[in-house]
């Protein structure tokens, strides 16, 4: 049954003063959770006039909560607490620990003693010696679920100089595990280098006033790229570390130079990094060693040229501290650029269309095999569909993004119906002019379905209907980005379910979460459908059909979020998600690939909330519509 509640006009609805926790104020049209009996309820109890479960599947729960931006110290912040909830609902408070003011410090080392003293800034404008120990740079502290799909901004402070004396640094963030890096301040030069810092899953517990991070003098790899063309190519490239879970670079960047004696056949550079500190169980001794040529070299425009990715486990097999590259094109040269001309175009019609386009080479001619090179390009297409760039010869990943973003309902523009589009490239080393490349952008697939009360009987009327691209599809690890194995990121695309209960909204390729997203004073959960698989390329592809599938019976939960300084967070926004694994539930966080949102609400003047928790994931598929 469905009751008409509350007089906005259905199109401003979101615009209504409607209270979260009161079922009377429902915006018209809006489909209500109601019953008279448990045999309406099928799996669940009739409690108060609505279906609830009395069971869900949901034991640990993570929790995102922001209060608003009007509150105290703590507005705007994200506060994350995973959560082992009573699985039958109930009376529950969310209690958070108060938000944190830390003033810190980095220092160095002190023991054994460093045998020379950094120095900062330009080189006859130093802006500091190190007096205490202390140095300047900067710290970001990063949520360490964020590496699940949780978005959270991480929180960046600057040192200051204190007294000429000191650096410090003073920043606002919650209690929790964080990933902490440090990125020193510009150094005139290499004799003293102070390598920056990364240490992943640093917990930060609840009182803490203070953060002092201690750099360790740092450790040293030298690395010799021969070069027997003797052509000089190579002057100016430059050699870094980087971390290959966050990208992070770890070490100085150290320039790539002949030595002395005047021999110009081999290269020498040293770079000084830190090891990773805190949870490096899979990573030990895998860090990644960059080659990258110059940015602006002094003789011009700097022509293409690929960056050089290398294991250092792989070249300190016989010395940790030190390896050898040797010429990685066989004596030919780095390889001619190729200036390549295309255009974008609709796959229906030969009509232009303004894109992004990315190229990202998988193969390079004339870099040896078993040498990681990367080459990314980007270009901006406008509504000519023209394009134009110089790349290296060689295999291509090749994406392209429509301008126009996709929309069914507001935009009547062919373009916001076309989807992003992946396809391999050979470009040829010659001639060095090709023209003539044509990417084709087909239509948006469509992710179908309709969703209804758990008896079939009730359609849940204007619910959003929201996908979003699956966090475990998405992920690769930095290494493999480089390299052209980084996945196109399918864009979301939101629909709305109709008065007949079904909903269609248009996607691009990918794996996507999908979730039915009843208004909260409805009295239904989110019904949560995660990996959703939508075609991509040969005679099979094609959108998804979610068939007609019932919402879960919720799990209700009652009660006030409160922060320990402050009391209660009133209008607290509050997201919940649970842990998935291959698109399924896992109480084990450590197991986890990726997390998926289940239910939001927001508290009220008061800091009480009402949280339905939907009893499972998917729903059950009704076989009898």
């Amino acid at each position: 049954m469905t009751r008409l509640r509350c007089g906005c006009a259905l199109m401003a609805w979101f615009l209504c003063a409607c209270d979260v926790a009161t079922v009377a104020q429902v915006p018209s049209n809006v489909a209500q959770n109601q019953c008279a009996g448990d045999s309406d309820c099928p799996g669940g109890s009739c409690v108060a006039g609505q279906c609830e479960s009395q069971q869900g599947a949901f034991q640990t729960v993570l929790f995102a909560v922001t209060p608003p931006s009007s509150s105290s110290a703590s507005a705007d912040l994200q506060f994350l607490k995973q959560v082992d909830l009573p699985i039958t609902g109930g009376a529950w408070d969310l209690p958070l620990d108060a938000a944190l003011q830390l003033v810190g410090q980095v220092n160095l080392k002190s023991n054994p003693p460093r045998t020379c003293k950094p120095s900062w800034g330009d080189v006859g404008n130093l802006l500091a010696t190190s007096g205490d120990g202390s140095v300047p740079g900067t710290i970001s502290l990063t949520p360490s679920q964020t590496e699940l799909g949780v978005f959270s901004q991480s929180a960046v402070a600057q040192t200051t100089l204190v007294n000429t004396s000191k650096f410090t640094f003073s920043m606002n963030v919650p209690p929790g595990e964080y990933d902490v890096y440090y990125q020193p301040e510009r150094q005139p030069s290499d004799d003293c280098i102070v390598s920056p810092l990364l240490l992943r899953k640093l917990p930060i517990n609840p009182g803490a006033k203070s953060l002092v991070l201690t750099v360790p003098e740092s450790s040293s790899f030298v690395l010799k790229v021969n070069w027997p063309l003797g052509d000089g190519a190579l002057n100016g490239w430059t050699v870094d570390m980087l971390d290959p879970v966050s990208g992070h670079v770890i070490s100085n960047r150290a320039p790539l130079a002949l030595p002395a004696s005047g021999d110009k056949t081999h290269y020498m550079a040293t770079v000084r990094y830190v090891p990773v500190v805190g949870d490096t169980s899979d990573q030990t001794a895998q860090e990644l060693l960059r080659l990258s040529p110059p940015d602006s070299p002094p003789n011009g425009m700097p022509m293409p040229a690929p960056t050089i990715l290398l294991s250092r486990s792989a070249l300190g097999l016989f010395d940790a501290n030190s390896g050898t590259l040797n010429d990685f094109t066989a004596g030919r040269g780095l390889p001619t650029p190729v200036h390549i001309y295309g255009q974008v175009t609709a796959l229906a019609t030969p009509m232009p269309v303004a894109a992004t386009v990315t190229l990202v080479a998988t193969k390079i001619i004339g870099i040896d095999a078993g040498v990681l090179a990367s080459f990314v390009r980007t270009v901006t297409v406008k509504v000519d569909g023209q394009f134009d760039l110089e790349v290296l010869p060689g295999n291509y990943r090749v994406s392209a993004v429509p301008s126009a973003q996709l929309d069914t309902e507001t935009n009547s523009s062919a373009d916001s119906k076309l989807a992003e589009v992946s396809e391999d490239w050979m470009v040829a080393d010659s001639p060095t002019e090709q023209a003539g490349k044509v990417i084709e952008l087909g239509h948006a697939l469509p992710i179908n379905g309709a969703a209804f009360n758990a008896s079939g009987s009730t359609a849940v009327v204007t619910a959003l209907v929201q996908a979003v691209a699956s966090t475990a599809s998405t992920q690769v690890d930095v290494l493999h980005q480089a390299l052209g194995e980084a996945v196109v990121v399918p864009r979301a695309a939101t629909g709305r379910v109709d008065p007949g209960g079904n909903f269609e909204l248009i996607a691009d390729p990918g794996t996507f979460d999908v979730s039915v997203r009843p208004l909260a004073a409805s009295g239904f959960s989110w019904l949560v459908v995660p990996s959703v698989a939508v075609g991509t390329t040969g005679p099979t592809s094609g959108g998804a059909n979610l068939m007609s599938r019932a919402l879960p019976l919720p799990v209700v939960y009652r009660g006030t979020v409160t922060l320990a300084d402050t009391g209660s967070v009133p209008g607290a926004l509050i997201r919940a998600f649970v842990y998935t694994s291959a698109g399924l539930y896992t109480s084990d966080s450590t197991k986890a690939d990726s997390v998926v949102q289940i239910a939001e609400t927001r508290a009220d003047t008061s800091g009480a909330f009402k949280l339905l928790i939907p009893a499972s994931l998917n729903g059950a598929v009704h076989t009898d519509r």
